[in-house]
This record gives C-alpha cells, sequence and structure tokens, in this order.
C-alpha cells in the first residue's frame, strides 16, 4: 500500500467537453496519483443544424435562432454546444424532415419522458448514438496522450445514463492510462475498488436502471471479491438513500421539478451495503445539485456534484494514507 494516495474523482460531464479537458488537466493541478471518473459521460440531446435551400444554416442556442452563412460563426456555435454537453448534427432539410415524422423531437431523451413519448429504436435514436460515439472516440483518443505526457491513470465508470455501447468504446481505448473499472475490483495503490454504474429505477427510464433487488446481488456479486473492507472504495455511481448526496427537487405527476422540495432518491441497495460492510470511502454522483459529504457509519461519503451545462467542473481531491481516510478538498472551476 502507498503511504499516501491522492485521489481526483469527478463525475456527470454530460458530453461537456470543457470539462473532460478540465478534469485532465486536473490531475496535474490538484496533484494527484490517480483519476477516477464516474459516468454519466453521454450527453441528454442532440441539437440539429439545417442547411437551408439559401445555401444558411438555421440552429437554435438557448431559445435564440441563429440563421448564419458564417463557418467562423457555426464553429463558435458548435464549441458552445460541446461545452454545454450538447451534441449537434449537420442536416439538410430533407433529413431533417424524416427525423420529425418519426414523431418524436430531436431534443433529448429526457425531453421525450416529459411529452409522455417514449423513444424507441429510429432515425433519432441512431444519430443520438452516432453522435455519442463520435464524442466519447475523441475523448479517448485525447486522453490517451495526454496521460502519456503526464504519467497519469484513470479509473472509468459508466452511469445509468449512458447507452451500453459506451462500455465497448472505453474498453478499445483502454491502456495503462485508461482503464475500464465497471462491475470489477481494481487495487489503486493497495486500496480495492468497486464501481458500479447501474442505478435505481429513475423517472426517465435510462439505460442503465433496474430494481433495488437486482442491485443487490450486483453489489454482492461485486464487492465479495474485495479482501480487506476496511481500506476498500466503494465507487458506485447512485449514492445511497436518504443522506446528504441524493437529494434531488421533488417532481409532480408531470415531472416538474419543485423550487422548495427536495426528497432522497439515492439506492436503499447501494446504503444498505455500506451500513453492512462499511468500507473505508463512497464515491458517487448522480444527483448534480447534492454536492456534499457525510459519514455513513465508519464510512467517508462524497458527491461532487455537477454543472457539466455552465462548462463547469465539480470534483473532490481525496487523501488517503496507510489505509486510512486523510483529508479532502472539493473543487470548482
Amino acid at each position: 500500500m502507498l503511504k499516501q494516495l491522492k485521489i481526483f474523482f469527478a463525475c456527470d460531464l454530460h458530453g461537456s467537453t470543457m470539462c473532460f479537458k478540465k478534469y485532465l488537466n486536473a490531475l496535474q493541478v490538484y496533484n494527484v496519483d490517480v483519476g477516477i471518473l464516474s459516468g454519466d459521460l453521454c450527453g441528454k440531446f442532440v441539437i440539429p443544424i439545417v442547411l437551408r435551400s439559401d445555401g444558411s444554416y438555421e440552429c437554435r442556442y438557448m431559445g435564440e435562432k441563429i440563421i448564419t452563412k458564417d463557418k467562423e460563426r457555426l464553429k463558435e456555435v458548435e464549441r458552445k454546444f460541446e461545452t454545454m454537453g450538447a451534441y449537434y448534427a449537420y442536416l439538410t432539410e430533407e433529413d431533417f424532415k424524416a427525423l420529425l415524422e418519426e414523431g418524436k423531437t430531436i431534443e433529448g431523451r429526457i425531453d421525450e419522458k416529459v411529452k409522455g413519448i417514449t423513444l424507441s429504436s429510429g432515425k433519432t435514436e441512431e444519430l443520438f448514438e452516432e453522435k455519442v460515439v463520435e464524442r466519447l472516440r475523441k475523448w479517448l483518443e485525447y486522453a490517451n496522450e495526454y496521460l502519456k505526457r503526464t504519467n497519469k491513470k484513470v479509473y472509468i465508470t459508466p452511469g445509468n445514463d449512458d447507452l451500453p455501447i459506451v462500455d465497448e468504446i472505453i474498453k478499445q481505448y483502454e491502456s495503462e492510462h485508461i482503464i475500464f473499472a465497471d462491475l470489477k475490483v481494481n487495487d489503486i495503490g493497495g486500496y480495492e475498488m468497486a464501481s458500479l454504474s447501474w442505478s435505481n429505477p429513475t423517472p426517465w427510464g435510462t439505460p442503465r436502471e433496474t430494481s433495488e433487488d437486482n442491485l443487490r446481488k450486483i453489489i454482492s456479486n461485486i464487492v465479495q471479491k474485495i479482501t480487506n473492507m476496511e481500506t476498500a472504495i466503494f465507487q458506485f455511481h447512485v449514492p445511497p438513500k436518504d443522506t446528504l448526496l441524493d437529494q434531488a427537487p421533488k417532481l409532480d405527476e408531470k415531472l416538474r421539478p419543485s423550487a422548495d422540495r427536495t426528497v432522497g432518491v439515492g439506492s436503499v441497495a447501494v446504503r444498505e451495503a455500506i451500513e453492512r460492510y462499511q468500507p473505508l470511502l463512497g464515491l458517487h454522483g448522480h444527483i448534480h445539485e447534492s454536492r456534499g459529504f457525510q459519514k455513513l457509519g465508519k464510512t467517508y461519503i462524497f458527491n461532487p456534484g455537477s454543472e457539466y451545462t455552465e462548462g463547469i467542473l465539480k470534483g473532490v481531491r481525496v487523501v488517503l494514507e496507510e489505509g486510512k481516510f486523510k483529508a479532502y478538498q472539493f473543487t470548482s472551476g
């Protein structure tokens, strides 16, 4: 075991290229030994940039309609979309019309759920997956080169909002610097880290959610490989139920968030596992607005939160020393 292990943990980047690059840079800035990056990696929607008959392009950004023939202006728009985690697609008017004829709005799965529409297989979902893969490949190519230069290592676990294909893409870019961690126990400087992408059910019907009973089975299968719980790390994307880490706005019957009421939406199974096994450290995400730290029994648990739509990277630097929790620092920038 390393005498001292310095970790930088962040999560819920949701397609923001700026946040991803800031994350890699943070490994140097905060002088850590290892990076741990938890999902969700996928963005939530695709913005169409439509080529009109007069040769101009039309799109919408934050409620603003943009019509331009200026290539530099389009590059600026692309950068803004990537910063906020949005995907974009250049489409002809005919291609855009064909997508709309599917009866689904193009701007995201959460939007579909609010409107009472369920996305099934079709051109809209195919385009979304294409853009997810395209951006993730760019990220991982960049990361491998960057991490080689800085001699850093990052353990990556998807989250409940990540498409199944995300696993395959990360595995294709695995190296001595990028490690796919989901559903495994990895040794990190002598500390055993169990990682889990799945969550309990959400209102949004995301790709990696399951019942609490099944989560119990998945967690049990992973953590039984740990030899020393006293120095173990549970890096589970979903936080434990009814803690400072899982408080989200209460939703009404139309899935509209309350302005003044919150509810614990974390996992009962995750809480039970932490209370039963009492690992040294719990690293969680999932609930963007619930940045926080507390102890659950003997376990120190964290959620760094997320402000990816603003291009702001939220993180936490944790120091472990000789098998004990030493210190932490929340970061933002």
